[in-house]
C-alpha cells in the first residue's frame, strides 16, 4: 500500500468509526469461533523436530486489534498494540487469555487539553478468551465484566489478594484498571477503591507483579511512557484542523518522513504500588514511587537520549538480579538507557544498570530503543540471562550474567558472538520469549517482529519491511552461547508476515510443549500451536505450578521463586515472572524440556523468603503442583 492510499484508507476508516456503530463490525469484533476443525500437525523441514501451525481462527482467538488509523500512523501510540495476560482464571486447569485492545483518536479538545477517543458504544473492547479444554476459546469479556473500552496496552494476571484466584491489572492510556477475580467467571473493577488507577493523562505500557518488601503480598510496578496530550497542545508538534482533529509533525528516519519517535516527548515517571493487604486485610495500595527513589523531576535532559529520568518505559521484569535475596526490577526503555532498579532492602531502589552492563549496547556504546524482555538461564550456570528487542537497523541484545569472585553479578553483551547481531539487525522486535522449543534442555528464543513505519516498503534499499516474519532462533551451543535462525523450517505458522507486537508463552492444549499467542497491529492475532514430532523416549518435559504461603511471607502466586531441575549432569534454573516479554504476563507454569530423561532426579525451589525446598525423583510428562513446605 502506498503512503497516499494508506492515508485515504485511514480517513475512510476514521469516518466510518465516528459516523456509525456498523463500523465496529466492519473492523471485526471479538467473536467466539472455535467451530472449525483444527488443522492437522504441520510437517517440520530441514531436520527440525517440530513445526508451528497458526490455529487462531479455528480456536476462536479472533479479536482484531485496532490501534489508531490503518496504515500510516501520525502518533507514536498508534503503532503499539497491546499485550496478553495468560492465567487459569476459572481454575479448571486450562490456561485462559485476557486480551486488551486499542482505540482511535477522533479530536483534540484545546480547552481541556486532552485527546478525544471513540465513544464507548463505538470503541473497541477488550476480550476474555475462556479455554474450552484445549479444543477452542470462548469469548466472554462482557459477561465477566472486563470488556474495557479505553485504549489499553499491557496486562498482568496474578493473585493480588491471596484468595487463590488470579486478578488482572490493566495498563491504559488514561486511568488503569484492577479487575478483582470474584470467581464464577466474574470480575469487579476495584482500581479506584484500591488506589491504583493513576492519572487520566498517564500512558501506562507494561507492568510486573513482585513482592519487593517481602511481606507476603504482590506489589505492582507500572512502566509509563509519555504525556501524549502535550504533543497536540504544542503548535510546534501538531496542528488541529477545522474539525478538531490533530495532525502531528513528521520526522526524518533513514531518508523518509514518518511520525516522530519518543525523543522530545515529555516522559512520565514509572509507578510503584505497595500492596497493603498484609497490613490492613484489604486490597489497598500505596503509591510509594517517591519514597522508593523512583521519582524524577523533569529537567533539560529528560526528553533527550541523555535522560537521567523519567524514561520512556515499556516492559518491567522482576527477579533477584544481584543475588542478594531481594527482588529487583529491570526495565526496557525506548531510546534512552535501560534501568536496573536494585532493591536496597529498606524500601528504596538504586539504578545500577550501567554498573551491571544492562543500560545500553556496550558494543556500540549507545542507548538503544528497547521494547521487549526475555529472561532465562541460557548457559545453565544458575543465573538469569537477558535478551532485549530493539528497533530496526540495530541489533537485539543478549546479555549473559556472570558471577564475579566476590559474589557480585555482571552481564556480558554477546550479541555479536552469539550470532544475534547478524540475525536481527534489520528486524524490529517486540515480544521476546526464552524457552525450550524442542525440549532438548537448551533454551531457544522467539522474537515477535514488525515495523512501525509502513513507509519503509517504498524503499527496498533499507532491507527491512513493514510486515515481518517473526524470528525463531535455536540454541546450538549453550556454552558459548550460539544461535541459528530456523524460522524457514519451523512450519507454516512461522512464515506469516504481519506487524506482530506481543508474544506470550501458553501451553493452551496441555500437551507439554509450548504454544505461542501473539497480537498484531491493526490485524487479527496468531496462535502458534507447537506440533512436536515425538519419538519414543525423546522430547520429554515437566511442568511445575508453585503455591506460596502468605503466613510465611510468600504470596500465593510466589513471583520471584526460583526452581532448579536436575536430570543427569544437567541442571536448569527458572524464575517465576509475572510480567515479561512485551506488555504480557505468560503461562505461570514453569516448563522444562528434559530430552530423553523420564525422571527428574532433583528439584530445588528457592522461595522468595529465602527458604529452600527439595524434592527427589519426580516423573516426567506431567504437571506437578508444589505447595510451600521447606525443610526446617
Amino acid at each position: 500500500m502506498s503512503a497516499a492510499s494508506g492515508k485515504a484508507t485511514a480517513a475512510l476508516l476514521l469516518a466510518l468509526l465516528v459516523g456509525g456503530g456498523a463500523a465496529y463490525y466492519f473492523l471485526g469484533g471479538a467473536g467466539d469461533g472455535g467451530n472449525k476443525p483444527l488443522p492437522p500437525p504441520a510437517e517440520p523441514t530441514g531436520g527440525m523436530p517440530f513445526a508451528y501451525t497458526d490455529v487462531a481462527e479455528e480456536m476462536g482467538y479472533v479479536m482484531r486489534n485496532r490501534s489508531g488509523k490503518e496504515g500510516q500512523k501520525e502518533f507514536i501510540l498508534e503503532a503499539m498494540p497491546p499485550g496478553i495476560a495468560v492465567a487459569d482464571f476459572d481454575g479448571d486447569g486450562w490456561m485462559d487469555m485476557y486480551c486488551p485492545n486499542g482505540n482511535n483518536i477522533t479530536a483534540f479538545d484545546r480547552q481541556k487539553d486532552v485527546f478525544r477517543l471513540l465513544p464507548a458504544d463505538l470503541a473497541p473492547r477488550n476480550a476474555m478468551y475462556w479455554n474450552q479444554q484445549g479444543r477452542s476459546f470462548k469469548e466472554g469479556a462482557a459477561a465477566a465484566g472486563v470488556d474495557d473500552s479505553r485504549w489499553s496496552f499491557g496486562a498482568v494476571a496474578g493473585d493480588l489478594d491471596n484468595d487463590g484466584r488470579p486478578d488482572i491489572y490493566l495498563c491504559n492510556w488514561g486511568q488503569n484498571r484492577l479487575y478483582r477475580n470474584l470467581g464464577n467467571g466474574k470480575f469487579e473493577d476495584v482500581g479506584p477503591k484500591a488506589g491504583v488507577t493513576g492519572s487520566p493523562r498517564d500512558w501506562s505500557t507494561g507492568a510486573c507483579l513482585f513482592d519487593y518488601d517481602q511481606d507476603g503480598d504482590l506489589d505492582i510496578y507500572v512502566a509509563q511512557y509519555a504525556d501524549v496530550h502535550a504533543i497536540a497542545s504544542n503548535p510546534l508538534h501538531a496542528t488541529i484542523d477545522a474539525r478538531g482533529r490533530p495532525h502531528a509533525r513528521t520526522c526524518d528516519w533513514e531518508g523518509i518522513q514518518v511520525y516522530c519517535g519518543p525523543l522530545g516527548l515529555i516522559p512520565v515517571n514509572d509507578v510503584l504500588y505497595k500492596n497493603l493487604l498484609q497490613e490492613t486485610g484489604e486490597l489497598k495500595f500505596q503509591n510509594v514511587t517517591r519514597a522508593a527513589g523512583l521519582w524524577f523531576e523533569l529537567d533539560e535532559r529528560s526528553a533527550t537520549e541523555s535522560s537521567m529520568g523519567p524514561f520512556y518505559a515499556f516492559q518491567p521484569v522482576a527477579w533477584d538480579i544481584n543475588r542478594d535475596g531481594l527482588q529487583d526490577v529491570f526495565v526496557a526503555n525506548d531510546s534512552v538507557n535501560n534501568t536496573a532498579w536494585i532493591n536496597n532492602g529498606d524500601g528504596t531502589f538504586t539504578d545500577q544498570a550501567e554498573d551491571l552492563n544492562l543500560a545500553m549496547s556496550f558494543t556500540d556504546a549507545v542507548a538503544q530503543a528497547s521494547m521487549g524482555v526475555g529472561i532465562g538461564d541460557i548457559n545453565r550456570d544458575g543465573l538469569q540471562d537477558v535478551t532485549v528487542t530493539e528497533f530496526s537497523h540495530d541489533h537485539f541484545n543478549l546479555l549473559i550474567a556472570r558471577a564475579l569472585p566476590g559474589g557480585d553479578v555482571i552481564f556480558n553483551e554477546t550479541a555479536l558472538k552469539s550470532g544475534l547481531r547478524q540475525l536481527t539487525f534489520y528486524k524490529l522486535g517486540w515480544g521476546a520469549l526464552v524457552y525450550d522449543a524442542d525440549l532438548d534442555r537448551d533454551l531457544d528464543i522467539f522474537y515477535a517482529c514488525g515495523h512501525v513505519y509502513p513507509e519503509v516498503d517504498v524503499n527496498p534499499a533499507q532491507r527491512t519491511a513493514y510486515k515481518q516474519r517473526n524470528l525463531l532462533l535455536l540454541n546450538v551451543d549453550p556454552n558459548v552461547p550460539r544461535y541459528e535462525d530456523v524460522t524457514d523450517n519451523a512450519g507454516p505458522g512461522m512464515q506469516i508476515a504481519r506487524c506482530t507486537r506481543a508474544a506470550a508463552r501458553i501451553d493452551f492444549d496441555n500437551d507439554g510443549d509450548i504454544d505461542i499467542a501473539t497480537t498484531e497491529l491493526n490485524d487479527i492475532p496468531v496462535l502458534l500451536r507447537c506440533d512436536l514430532q515425538r519419538k519414543p523416549g525423546t522430547h520429554n518435559w515437566v511442568m511445575f505450578q508453585l503455591r506460596g504461603k502468605p503466613a510465611a511471607k510468600v504470596p500465593l502466586d510466589p513471583a520471584g521463586a526460583e526452581i532448579s531441575v536436575t536430570t543427569g549432569d544437567v541442571t536448569q534454573t527458572q524464575v517465576l515472572h509475572i510480567g515479561s516479554s512485551f506488555e504480557c504476563s505468560e503461562d505461570p507454569r514453569l516448563h522444562f524440556g528434559l530430552g530423553d530423561a523420564t525422571v527428574v532426579d532433583r528439584v530445588e525451589i528457592l522461595w522468595p523468603n529465602g527458604k529452600r525446598q527439595v524434592l527427589q525423583k519426580l516423573p516426567a510428562g506431567k504437571l506437578h503442583r508444589i505447595d510451600y513446605a521447606p525443610g526446617e
